[in-house]
């Protein structure tokens, strides 16, 4: 077991977080599920804005902690090519079950989705791999059964919408199992994205880049 400060040490698995994260998800759940959609909206902004807070200053307390959440640059080509085969199955998934349901015809506000989507996706990433499965890995030795428990956890977040549940278990597993070889979170943060803009048009039928365009071009 390591040893030294809980917070100081970047290398040493940090319970809080763990217990904060599954917590947060949770009451959003039951926000989502007891209250309504936009508020649970508005509490997962707030939650947002205090785990960002918490990090910076996580940041300056630890040493190295950010190359070790994923950070970084110099692996940032060697993950994207271990993430290429479960992109690409996932686009082909995305793409057939699109000519199925024939939800294939995307309106031009997909693009826009693709290209804000990334910062969304490593937000969560950074929550999956470094709040979830990097203080899992503090008690469950073996990768699979790290990307099975935080893979649940993180699909349980996505609850009640089924179709939501289902991709983000299987996304989440796979991720978290690419991420723990290879872990950059830029690189796994915008195939999520990718995947994550797809699924939202495709399998969700939602719009969100129309959102987005009224936003800031009706000020």
């Amino acid at each position: 077991m390591k040893t030294g400060n809980l917070y100081g040490d970047p290398n040493r698995p940090c319970f809080p977080e763990l217990i904060a994260i599954t917590f947060v998800g949770l009451l959003h759940v039951l926000l989502e599920v007891g209250v309504s959609e936009p508020i649970a909206r508005l509490y997962n902004a707030v939650a947002s804005l205090g785990f960002l807070v918490y990090l910076v200053w996580r940041a300056r307390k630890a040493t190295g902690v950010v190359r070790a959440w994923g950070m970084r640059c110099d692996n940032f080509w060697q993950s994207l090519r271990a993430l290429l085969i479960f992109g690409a199955v996932g686009v082909a998934a995305l793409l057939s079950y699109g000519v199925a349901s024939n939800s294939l015809s995307l309106p031009w506000t997909f693009w826009l989705t693709v290209m804000l989507y990334p910062l969304w996706g490593i937000a969560q990433q950074f929550a999956l791999q470094n709040l979830i499965a990097r203080n899992l890995a503090g008690f469950l030795s073996h990768p699979l059964a790290v990307a099975g428990v935080s893979s649940v956890l993180f699909a349980a977040a996505h609850y009640p919408r089924g179709s939501l549940v289902l991709l983000t278990f299987v996304s989440g597993f796979f991720f978290t199992l690419i991420y723990r070889r290879v872990p950059n979170l830029w690189a796994v943060g915008t195939v999520h994205g990718i995947l994550g803009s797809m699924a939202v048009y495709i399998v969700l039928g939602e719009d969100p880049g129309a959102a987005i365009w009224e936003f800031f071009s009706n000020p």
